[in-house]
């Protein structure tokens, strides 16, 4: 092997090692990229369950509410066009939630 093979060998191999780095940087860089997405949609995903919680015991609180004001959950269960049954269990829930959270005005009535 002659001196100028030996420079070119050497260059194909310093390249070569130069196509390794950047692979192994660009690989690296894809796995953190991916490591944050995991995290923002656990993130969303978490928020979206917040809201959903909130908006479930919106909706079994005002249910509650206007089968309180109705007098009946018949009354409430045709108005809202749910079960008779869909709307006593609702009422429990929503009893139950208040004792949880010690809410005196309500969770006597």
């Amino acid at each position: 092997m002659g001196a100028s093979e030996r420079v070119a060998a050497l260059q194909r191999a310093r390249q070569r090692q130069a196509r390794i780095e950047a692979a192994t940087a660009r690989a690296i860089n894809a796995q953190a990229s991916l490591a944050r997405a995991i995290q923002a949609k656990e993130a969303a995903i978490r928020r979206c369950e917040e809201r959903v919680a909130a908006a479930e015991a919106r909706s079994g609180s005002e249910a509650s509410q206007l089968a309180r004001i109705c007098g009946s959950a018949e009354a409430a269960a045709e108005i809202l066009g749910w079960s008779i049954r869909e709307v006593r269990r609702t009422m429990k829930a929503e009893r139950e939630r208040e004792a949880r959270l010690g809410d005196p005005d309500v969770a006597g009535s």
